[in-house]
């Protein structure tokens, strides 16, 4: 068994999905999970995973963070992370990393939940600190190393928020995480060669029947199909795996098919619960 996977939390997007919760994935190396963000459903998705027997760590082990940027579908998880593994008896606080404007993110929560963590302080057994998180707010370059993994960031372009793409490199290989981006120019030179390149995506052929608002918006703010098959043709991934899918009417299979109109690799759409092994 490979000592790195990738275990696909959330596949979705800021719409409300059946099948799909927002978007949150781990790398994990030898069981240890890094949390690549968290909207809603992500810690659900953990429970649901170790009971299917898809991974063998739980939600005390979710200790480290990496944050794209600051959408309520990347992040409207977090208070359910730093609360309900507390009450799991997690020990220790969470390690996160994210760009400008986390640490104050988090501040609210904590000062939203304030009577919740009075209360379980005094009154549960719960540990005393496994409910807190420690931000470190980061732009470029090298923002994260330990025993396990070495994570790198890279500035992504969603608009007006400070957003980040993140790159993992583990014993069995690199992963590159986009986040929300349109195509950024030092991307695919950044991305090229890793084993495994997890980008958002937008159906190309259904984007001309959205209201114009909206087709301004994702035209500055996201990446279609086409963009992505020509930014995989440079990065060249061993496998490209579709995330944060906005279909539009179009099936996974219709949207692969699309990414595969300019691309001449392994695409993979994703769905929750997925796990990759390099």
């Amino acid at each position: 068994m490979s000592r790195t996977q990738v275990v696909i939390l959330g596949s979705g997007t800021p719409n409300a999905d059946p099948d799909r919760v927002s978007a949150s994935l781990a790398v994990v190396v030898d069981d240890q999970p890094y949390l690549v963000d968290c909207g809603h459903g992500a810690v659900q998705r953990v429970v649901e995973a170790r009971a299917r027997g898809l991974i063998a760590w739980d939600t005390t082990a979710l200790t480290r963070l990496f944050v794209t940027h600051l959408h309520g579908d990347h992040t409207v998880g977090l208070p359910d992370l730093l609360y309900t593994p507390w009450i799991h008896e997690r020990q220790s606080d969470i390690k996160a990393i994210g760009p400008r404007g986390l640490a104050e993110m988090a501040r609210h929560i904590e000062l939203a939940y304030s009577e919740n963590i009075r209360e379980h302080r005094s009154a549960h057994p719960s540990s005393r600190d496994g409910y807190k998180i420690a931000v470190r707010e980061v732009a470029e370059g090298c923002v994260y190393e330990d025993d396990l993994v070495t994570v790198e960031a890279l500035a992504a372009d969603h608009g007006d928020l400070a957003a980040l793409s993140y790159k993992f490199i583990t014993p069995n290989g690199s992963i590159v995480i986009s986040g929300d981006t349109k195509p950024v120019a030092d991307f695919a030179g950044w991305a090229r060669g890793c084993d495994l390149l997890l980008h958002e995506v937008y159906s190309a052929q259904q984007f001309a029947n959205r209201p114009l608002a909206w087709q301004a918006y994702h035209a500055r703010a996201h990446t279609s199909s086409d963009e992505l098959a020509a930014l995989a043709s440079v990065a060249r991934p061993k496998w490209l795996v579709l995330v944060h899918q906005l279909f539009w009417g179009q099936t996974p299979a219709e949207l692969v098919a699309e990414v595969l109109r300019g691309y001449d690799g392994e695409v993979i759409s994703a769905s929750d619960l997925d796990v990759y092994a390099l």
